[in-house]
């Protein structure tokens, strides 16, 4: 054995290394002398067989014939084989075995059998504790999907693993489909196969090395040749050993953690410089494609049409400077001064033009206070822009981000500039004392609600819609 790899040590019968660990398995009817087989020091613990499959029913009530005697007979062997296993479990740690219990799984619900064996078992936590897979077939054995459950149960109680105990073509089917058995492919492995080495069967691709290998047991020992025989027991009892020797595999009990996953293939330096490279270049290509957008509000807008659902549709195509309103009641103001106070032309805060002065409304007779409101109404249309910058529905809209599309035909900058001194000139004319109106004592209280009293005079603006009121306020305080 000197002259073998680690590997190959491993795999070719290490049972014939003196220092390799052995462990025993048995169930209740393998007779043990505990006297004899602890001479071997080679033997460092023993596992022993607790519960098979769901419990037995908790009562034989109500049945009768070969009904109740079964279900009695169940009973009294449930009774002896956990008494037996309780016995046996004090002698070997009483003797300085290290000690562990199997459940041999049945088809039936996986979570009940976990339980089963627990409450079987009471297993403390420096025992081995196993679930016996003798082969993948689910008509006689626990299938595989139940095994994974039964481990998660197991962890759900104990707060650890159990190993898992199967034939070399179990394993090798679950190494296989690791991904369907993402729990089962990571258990310490107990591996059942009956031959002198392991290499090129063992599913190294997955599991690097076994816990415990079973080679020896009825199968393969008998009178004529054994590969290794046992004192205190007899030819059929299950021989396992370990991939260390004795102080190591009481170190490394009762093997409840789980196989280190695979880990995941580096990524290619270049590939992945690509990658990012690619995806940078995409979102700076779709960044310039907005900022474009915004910088040829024009293209974007073909035809006049303004794009709904954005700030710029309030102020009309974005062709045109957006309407402030402050400069906008500033110049207004300001063109009831004398073109010869200006010597230098002034520039429109809407054209960004030179201004025109608007020529009065000839062809409209002098506006006494009824003229002057329908006047007034007829500029409401024409209004649209500033009582959307302007209006309580706006500032709302806006808050929301979600504004109404403006007229396909925006008014011009000085057009609306001559209309709102129109407005304002109207406006004047309507002062305290107009013939035929109802003095301000006589008026009812939505009447009087209707009236500003800018600097203790009354001035009738009762068809005014309140952004308009609040236009006509601004520009009285901007004289």
């Amino acid at each position: 054995m000197a002259g073998l790899s680690p590997a190959k040590a491993e795999f070719d019968r290490p049972w014939r290394d003196d220092t390799r660990a052995l462990v025993i398995d048995a169930y209740e009817f393998n007779p043990i002398n505990w006297k004899q087989m602890t001479g071997d020091k080679r033997i460092a613990a023993f596992i022993n067989k607790a519960s098979d499959g769901l419990a037995p029913a908790w009562s034989c009530r109500g049945m009768s014939g070969d009904d109740e005697k079964l279900c009695k007979n169940r009973w009294w062997k449930y009774s002896v084989t956990q008494e037996l296993y309780m016995t046996r479990r004090e002698m070997a740690k009483t003797l300085g075995l290290k000690w562990g219990a199997y459940h041999l799984g049945r088809p039936g619900n996986p979570r009940e059998q976990a339980d089963h064996f627990i409450d079987f078992a009471k297993p403390e936590a420096d025992e081995l504790i196993a679930l016996d897979i003798e082969d993948n077939d689910p008509t006689q054995w626990m299938s595989l999907a139940e095994a994974e459950e039964f481990a998660r149960q197991i962890k759900i109680r104990l707060d650890r693993y159990p190993v898992l105990y199967t034939n070399g073509s179990t394993a090798a089917y679950i190494a296989q489909n690791k991904e369907t058995y993402p729990l089962l492919s990571r258990l310490q492995l107990w591996y059942a196969r009956y031959r002198d080495d392991l290499t090129g069967v063992f599913p190294e691709g997955h599991w690097d090395k076994y816990a415990l290998w079973q080679f020896s047991s009825m199968h393969n020992c008998n009178k004529r040749a054994c590969p290794y025989r046992v004192a205190g027991a007899k030819d059929d009892i299950d021989v396992n050993v370990a991939a260390m020797n004795v102080e190591d595999l009481k170190k490394a009990w009762p093997f409840d953690g789980l196989v280190a996953p695979e880990p995941e293939p580096l990524p290619n330096a270049g590939a992945l410089i690509a990658k990012v490279g690619e995806e940078a270049r995409g979102a700076v290509a779709a960044i310039a494609e907005d900022v474009a957008a915004l910088a040829k509000p024009g293209e974007a807008q073909a035809g006049g049409e303004t794009v709904p659902g954005t700030l710029a549709a309030a102020y009309g195509p974005s062709t045109h400077a957006p309407i402030d309103p402050l400069k906008l009641l500033t110049e207004t103001a300001l063109e009831e001064k004398k073109a010869a106070e200006h010597p230098s032309p002034i520039l429109s805060a809407v054209t960004q033009g030179a201004k025109t002065e608007p020529a009065p409304p000839a062809d409209r007779p002098v506006a006494g206070p009824t003229q002057a409101i329908g006047t007034i109404g007829q500029l409401r249309e024409e209004m649209q822009a500033v009582r959307e910058i302007l209006s309580d529905e706006k500032v709302e809209g806006d808050a929301a981000m979600t504004t109404p599309a403006a007229s396909a035909t925006p008014v011009k900058g000085a057009e609306l500039k001559s209309r709102i001194l129109e407005l304002m000139k109207a406006a004047e004319t309507a002062v305290e004392g107009v013939p035929g109106d109802k003095p301000v004592e006589e008026k009812k209280p939505e009447e009087r609600a209707e009236l500003s009293a800018p600097r203790g005079g009354w001035t009738i603006l009762s068809s005014f819609a309140a952004p308009e009121r609040r236009v006509a306020s601004a520009f009285r305080a901007t004289r």
